[in-house]
């Protein structure tokens, strides 16, 4: 019983759950209606959406919509602090960064501008060194509860973030450099997800050239702490999600090329594949 975004008959975006015959419509005009509501109530109108008569339905879409925005948390994986640490001239930032009380925060995309499984992820013709960062995202109300997760792949222009922290905004926000799975999956229907597997591979050709896992139970900062700090001193009317870091980076120099296949992979949560195309004359 996953949350999804859809075609109507008419070609409009609705928003369903998923079942063994197909979608089943919920009544809200869209997901950011419905992550305007309380958990105990987005669950209310999940079970009622159940009980109404599936029907088929086209491509999935995008998971999110209207002004749901999309954020993202660095360095609160060890393994995270020591690749922005070899591939920075500032080092001590990211040391800082993963011992300080505050995490890193950085706004990653809005929703029209999130690609999601099967559509093109994006490289930045400025940049020399692209590479995929596999993440779980969370999905959050209005009221900062948790709802749901997705995997994520913040794509980041690692070269542009390199030569100085000051360009984190052009590392992580451009064209394609933002990607969500399909499916949001009620965080209540995960098992542990404060130990989840998280794996990535990039194919070249149809080879693989890197491979890499992590588990969430390796990360420094807890769900509840991230989006405590997320809300601290900001509103998000539509909810939003929120990316919690990677603990998988190809190596440095090693990025990514135009016409590679990523996949991602988180246990329980699912999947989310895209080819990379080059952006920016």
């Amino acid at each position: 019983m996953n949350l999804v975004r859809y075609h109507d008959d008419s070609g409009l975006p609705r928003v369903g759950v998923t079942g063994t015959g197909g979608i089943h419509p919920v009544d809200v005009p869209d997901m950011a209606t419905l992550l305007r509501h309380r958990v105990t109530r987005i669950r209310e109108l999940l079970d009622s959406a159940r009980r109404r008569a599936p029907i088929d339905a086209g491509p999935l879409l995008a998971p999110i919509d209207g002004r749901t925005e999309v954020w993202g948390a660095g360095v609160t994986y060890l393994r995270s602090r020591a690749a922005r640490m070899e591939e920075s001239r500032h080092q001590l930032v990211y040391q800082d960064v993963y011992d300080a009380d505050r995490p890193e925060l950085f706004f990653k995309s809005a929703a029209w501008r999130v690609r999601t499984d099967g559509e093109p992820a994006g490289i930045r013709s400025d940049c020399t060194d692209t590479v995929p960062e596999p993440e779980l995202a969370l999905v959050l109300t209005a009221h900062a509860e948790i709802v749901g997760a997705l995997v994520c792949n913040d794509f980041t222009a690692r070269s542009v973030e390199a030569q100085n922290p000051i360009y984190l905004p052009q590392a992580k926000l451009y064209a394609g450099s933002c990607a969500l799975s399909h499916q949001i999956v009620p965080w209540w229907t995960i098992t542990r997800p404060d130990d989840l597997p998280v794996s990535i591979e990039v194919r070249r050709d149809g080879t693989a050239v890197f491979t890499g896992q992590a588990r969430t139970s390796t990360m420094k900062r807890g769900y509840t702490e991230l989006v405590d700090w997320l809300f601290r001193a900001e509103e998000f009317p539509d909810g939003a999600v929120l990316s919690t870091g990677t603990g998988a980076v190809p190596p440095l120099g090693e990025g990514l090329r135009t016409g590679d296949l990523v996949r991602v992979e988180i246990g329980q949560v699912g999947e989310l594949t895209n080819v990379m195309t080059g952006v920016g004359a």
